[in-house]
């Protein structure tokens, strides 16, 4: 197959333009600071980027709607340049990892919601209050009380969407966004997590509302993912009003 290297992020909004409720990810990558920082190879509507993060790491975007099934080969192709990382890719992408004698920390399969019209979501319960960087170290400890169950950077609360609940003076529940682009008109609501003490009581749905509605208003475009495993988190999301539009994999490969 001929694989080239992308100069231009608009050549691939192009691509991921025609199913933008599924690449919310992926357009919001090809904004600042991830551009400059990555590497994107294209072959046809087959596509995948070593994104760079804040902070130096990297991780592979291997998803196009378009055609997934090339970009399931563009990912073998490119074996040799991929890192020990995490890797989002179409359904499959752990196999082919695999039987390129790569090794798996471990694999899961998602799904990626979207929300045609958060006009709809009610209004967020007057618990609920917005975040700013100087309550990183609350939500750090937040998050820590189940380590890895939610992917989280507090580079992430100076994008202003981050909002909380609070019980007795403490953090209990949290969601904001991963990713934020006005400039391509998307969001990802993530860190989705309340304190394993205070569950079940609603405050899941409370902060994604929440976040919906303080970032509604700056983009069009909304959606976030969850493991096919979480059922009660999917029947949450879609009581809401998300719609499911996307199932890939996610896998983390070895050293």
């Amino acid at each position: 197959m001929t694989v080239r290297v992308v100069d231009e992020p608009s050549e691939l909004a192009a691509l991921f333009e025609r199913d933008r409720h599924n690449h919310i990810y992926a357009l919001a990558d090809l904004d600042e600071p991830f551009w400059s920082a990555s590497t994107w190879w294209r072959s046809g509507d087959a596509a995948l980027g070593l994104v760079g993060l804040p902070g130096g790491r990297t991780i592979v975007y291997a998803v196009s709607s378009a055609d997934p099934d090339g970009t399931l080969a563009l990912a073998a192709e490119l074996n040799d340049e991929i890192p020990a990382t995490l890797i989002t890719g179409s359904t499959g992408i752990a196999a082919v990892f695999e039987h390129a004698g790569r090794a798996l920390v471990w694999q899961r399969s998602y799904h990626r919601f979207h929300l045609p019209d958060h006009d709809l979501v009610p209004e967020a319960t007057d618990r609920v209050v917005a975040l700013d960087p100087s309550d990183a170290d609350a939500a750090l400890a937040l998050y820590a009380t189940v380590p890895n169950a939610a992917f989280f950077s507090p580079s992430m609360l100076h994008d202003d969407t981050f909002v909380g609940i609070l019980e007795a003076g403490s953090l209990i529940a949290i969601a904001g966004t991963h990713v934020l682009s006005e400039k391509y008109d998307v969001a990802a609501i993530g860190a989705v997590f309340t304190h394993p003490d205070h569950r079940g009581r609603g405050w899941g749905a409370a902060v994604t509302a929440g976040v919906i509605h303080r970032i509604g208003d700056r983009v069009p475009t909304i959606g976030l993912n969850c493991t096919v495993a979480n059922a009660s988190a999917r029947q949450i999301y879609t009581t809401m009003g998300f719609v499911e539009s996307l199932a890939y994999d996610e896998c983390e490969l070895a050293i």
